[in-house]
């Protein structure tokens, strides 16, 4: 029996909240509704007045997290603009793993999760809207905006990755300092460089 079971309250977060435990410690496979009232201290039908097999409970983690991970994108820029709220999405999109560290593997591996393309994914969808939205402020070149976008996404995805495993992994504050310092630097330099398109074959210093 789990050293904190479930009391009062909100029982159908909870039972989420502890299949994420369960699966990142044990793996998807190993998730059963059964498991789960046993790690809430409830009895083994009280799952199933929320959730009738293992793929519904799946699907409400899935809703569960990426709810909150949406959120925190959202408050990040709710009265921000430009560069401020570029750098504050980053920031936001690592401190929100930095803090809820088992959603990570949750939604980059265990869940399927797909984003980008015909498929829609809502704290994606933000950073998108907000980036495309820099862009026609800036009336930055629409033949750059693509590789531009990747570039800052991979940038902000592999400095996640970095602050989970970095020196730094322990200490939240520090975490946070860190990660905004090295946003703030890296828009810094993107925002503030007029960008240059490629020359045509053939064009020299002379033209």
């Amino acid at each position: 029996m789990n050293s904190k079971p479930y009391h009062h309250g909100d029982l159908r977060t909870a039972l989420i909240e502890k299949a994420i435990e369960v699966i990142d410690k044990k793996g998807v496979e190993s998730l059963s509704l059964r498991k789960v009232a046993a790690a809430c201290g409830v009895s083994e039908a009280a799952p199933y007045s929320h959730f009738t097999n293992k793929s519904e409970l799946l699907a409400a983690i899935k809703s569960h997290v990426t709810d909150k991970f949406a959120d925190a994108l959202k408050k990040s820029i709710k009265s921000t603009e430009g560069l401020e709220g570029l750098v504050n999405l980053g920031c936001a999109f690592i401190m929100f793993f930095a803090h809820n560290r088992q959603y990570f593997e949750l939604i980059y591996s265990l869940l399927d999760i797909k984003a980008g393309g015909d498929y829609r994914y809502e704290p994606y969808d933000i950073i998108t809207d907000y980036v495309l939205r820099l862009f026609d402020n800036m009336d930055y070149p629409k033949e750059l905006r693509l590789k531009t976008f990747i570039s800052y996404l991979s940038f902000v995805q592999g400095l996640t990755m970095f602050t989970l495993i970095g020196p730094d992994r322990d200490d939240v504050t520090a975490m946070e300092e860190r990660a905004r310092d090295l946003l703030s630097t890296n828009y810094l330099l993107f925002m503030n460089t007029t960008p240059t398109l490629p020359k045509s074959h053939g064009q020299n210093e002379g033209n």
